[in-house]
């Protein structure tokens, strides 16, 4: 799968202004509910996956998460660029100790093939100090959106 082709620019959202995890959650899985990317039954996955499996990432530069469901609950294949006013606090991948995070990449995977090649590709971008000085100066969703793209593309 071309990665960037599940990148569309009305999936970029930033500055999103919630106070917790599952506030966020509800907020975008209502977003994506209304642009037909998922099915009613996300949101609720959303938040059992995270519970069971949390999915934030620590790297050097940046702390972020990578929220994902089941395939069942996904209509078409898509990545959501999620930025908050304030960090929210989330469950670090494979230790469940706790982290702050303002940068969401909520994934619509469709084959589990496809989930691994998709997280390494944001474990390289997020080890990358250009690429995340470059993430955290943008503030235009349609600029955003074109510099994930071209970073998808490399």
């Amino acid at each position: 799968m071309d990665y960037k082709e599940m990148l569309k620019p009305d999936l970029v959202f930033l500055n999103v202004d919630e106070k917790d995890r599952k506030g966020l959650y509800k907020n975008i899985a209502s977003k994506l509910l209304k642009l037909g990317y998922v099915k009613e039954s996300y949101e609720k996955a959303l938040n059992k996956r995270e519970d069971e499996f949390p999915t934030g990432v620590v790297s050097e530069h940046i702390s972020i998460a990578l929220p994902h469901a089941n395939p069942e609950n996904i209509n078409k294949p898509f990545v959501c660029v999620v930025t908050t006013k304030a960090p929210i606090e989330i469950l670090q991948m494979g230790y469940n100790t706790k982290e702050n995070a303002d940068t969401f990449f909520f994934l619509g995977i469709q084959h589990s093939n496809d989930q691994l090649t998709l997280l390494q590709k944001f474990m390289s971008l997020i080890q990358n100090r250009d690429f995340v000085d470059d993430f955290q100066s943008i503030s235009d969703e349609s600029e955003m959106y074109q510099y994930i793209q071209n970073e998808f593309a490399k």
